[in-house]
């Protein structure tokens, strides 16, 4: 697999680390996806990684984190070794955000159009569109998805895919990450073709008012958790992690353009000795309920 293009440095500027124009975007994740798994999406504004598409990959674990934006974890990932150590084995992008928004962010992500073409712009539209997402085009093929996600959002799929997790909105942000956690893991067990999932402890703390000391919690807290989802997936299952926009509350919102997200493309770590998993820096701390 390749190496990391864009490694991260102490001291990153939250304000000054993106200075032109991403090349990717949020857009190219359902192509991208799409190939690996020998689908065809009906439509895309998107473009197909084929980096990533040409890693022999034949499975995908796609994983949304709210609020997640380029600067913001350049900026934290010295601290994140789970994150850090997927960026190393694998690509870490600045993508371009379609919007500011969840919603419709997250149906670009899993339907590689634009806004303005998939109409998305609220959880009443998610549920009466005609437009096909990622998840539901690969289930009409045969193969196996699982969604975890508030609830809302994950009620969109019940009767369209084979397995549907619904996260309750009022739990803690905290707790709910954990449940994210715990929930993707317990999927993965079931080695589905397509997993999509979802954590929100970063954007809920932004609009919160927390601090930037808040904020780096909950992001630690989503490191910790990937750490346990990258050992449960294996080498052919596709990670991707990526934001929907960047802070867009509070004292850490990005003020000016260019509005990009993280984007990472790495491989599962099933493979890996247990005892070199251990050696990862809180890989286990605050997710006991996870196991």
């Amino acid at each position: 697999m390749p190496a990391n293009k864009s490694s991260a440095d102490e001291g990153v500027i939250l304000t000054t680390e993106i200075s032109s124009p991403a090349s990717f975007s949020q857009l190219d994740i359902a192509p991208t996806i799409a190939s690996i798994l020998g689908l065809n999406l009906p439509q895309s504004d998107g473009k197909t990684i084929r980096a990533v598409a040409e890693w022999g990959c034949n499975k995908a674990a796609l994983i949304i984190v709210d609020s997640l934006g380029y600067d913001l974890l350049r900026h934290l990932l010295p601290d994140m070794a789970n994150m850090s150590l997927l960026c190393k084995d694998g690509l870490l992008f600045p993508a371009r955000a379609v919007s500011n928004r969840t919603t419709p962010a997250i149906a670009s992500i899993l339907s590689g159009l634009l806004p303005e073409h998939h109409q998305i712009l609220d959880k009443a539209g998610a549920k009466e569109s005609s437009i096909l997402s990622l998840p539901e085009i690969a289930s009409a093929a045969g193969e196996v998805c699982a969604v975890i996600m508030e609830q809302n959002g994950a009620d969109v799929y019940h009767g369209l895919i084979e397995m549907v997790y619904g996260i309750p909105d009022s739990l803690p942000p905290d707790q709910f990450d954990i449940e994210a956690c715990r929930l993707t893991c317990l999927a993965l067990q079931e080695r589905p073709d397509l997993l999509v999932s979802y954590f929100i402890g970063i954007d809920k703390n932004a609009h919160l008012g927390s601090d930037l000391n808040a904020i780096r919690e909950a992001a630690l807290l989503i490191d910790r958790c990937i750490g346990r989802i990258m050992r449960r997936a294996d080498e052919e299952t596709l990670l991707v992690i990526c934001g929907d926009h960047p802070i867009h509350a509070g004292e850490l919102k990005r003020e000016r353009e260019p509005y990009c997200v993280a984007m990472i493309f790495s491989r599962g770590r099933a493979g890996l000795e247990e005892q070199k998993l251990s050696q990862i820096p809180g890989l286990s701390i605050g997710l006991n309920s996870t196991r």
